[in-house]
C-alpha cells in the first residue's frame, strides 16, 4: 500500500489509524504547533483551484482523508484502511489518547451553533475529555488576535478546529508561531456527520466527486 496518496492536486497520507497515532503523538511532544487535517470530498472539490489553499495543505505534519469515498475514487479503496477512515477510528483513538493522558482541547468554531455541536460530538467520542475553553471566529470579524490571546491563556495541548476551508487554513497558516499549543486538529469534515435527510445529498455529493477525479485522472 502507498503512504500516499493524490486526489485533484492535492496529497493526503494514506496511513492506518495506528500509522497516523504514532505520527500525532510525536507532534505532541514537538515545541510548535504541528498542524492535521481531516479532509472531506467537498474540502477537495471546492479547493480543486485554489492554489494558495493548496500551498498551506502542503504544510500541514498529517494530511487525512475524511471518508472512505476519497480511496475508492484515488482506486486506493477496500480493506482495514477504508474500514477505518468510514468508521474515523484516527479521530476516536487521538481523543482517547488526549482523555487518557488529561490534555487540554480548545474548540474553534465560526458559530455559537456549530461550538455547542462540536462540543457534544467530541464528548461522543470521547467522554471525560477536558475541554479547556472555546472560541468563535468568522473571516471577517477582526478577532483573530483577541481568540490567540484565549487560547494561549488556557495552556491548551490541542486546538479542535471545525472552521471551514479555506478560513481554517489560512488561521494557522498566519498564527502558527503564535500559538502555544502541541497539535492543531482540524477535523470539522468528520464531526460534520451525514445522517436522515441529508444521505441523499450524500449519495450525489458522492457521485459528483468521483465523476470529477476520473475526470482529472
Amino acid at each position: 500500500m502507498a503512504d500516499s496518496i493524490e486526489v485533484m492536486g492535492v496529497v493526503l497520507d494514506c496511513l492506518t489509524a495506528k500509522e497516523a497515532m504514532l505520527r500525532a503523538m510525536q507532534f505532541m511532544e514537538n515545541d510548535l504547533v504541528d498542524t492535521i487535517e481531516i479532509l472531506s470530498m467537498n474540502d477537495l472539490m471546492n479547493g480543486r483551484e485554489d492554489m494558495e489553499w493548496k500551498e498551506l495543505i502542503k504544510e500541514c505534519g498529517l494530511v487525512i482523508p475524511g471518508e472512505a469515498e476519497i480511496l475508492r475514487a484515488a482506486g486506493a479503496g477496500g480493506g482495514n484502511l477504508e474500514k477505518e477512515t468510514a468508521d474515523h477510528t484516527f479521530l476516536k483513538l487521538f481523543l482517547k489518547y488526549l482523555q487518557k493522558n488529561q490534555k487540554k482541547i480548545f474548540l474553534l468554531a465560526e458559530t455559537e451553533e456549530e461550538l455547542l455541536h462540536t462540543a457534544d460530538a467530541v464528548r461522543r467520542y470521547s467522554r471525560g475529555i477536558r475541554l479547556a475553553g472555546s472560541g468563535v471566529i468568522r473571516p471577517d470579524d477582526n478577532r483573530e488576535e483577541s481568540v490567540i490571546n484565549e487560547i494561549n491563556g488556557t495552556e491548551t495541548d490541542c486546538i479542535l478546529s471545525v472552521l471551514e476551508p479555506p478560513y481554517q487554513e489560512r488561521f494557522i497558516g498566519r498564527n502558527r508561531a503564535l500559538l502555544n499549543a502541541k497539535v492543531w486538529l482540524g477535523c470539522g469534515a468528520v464531526l460534520r456527520e451525514v445522517s436522515g435527510t441529508r444521505r441523499l445529498k450524500h449519495f450525489f455529493r458522492k457521485s459528483l466527486f468521483s465523476w470529477r477525479v476520473g475526470k482529472e485522472q
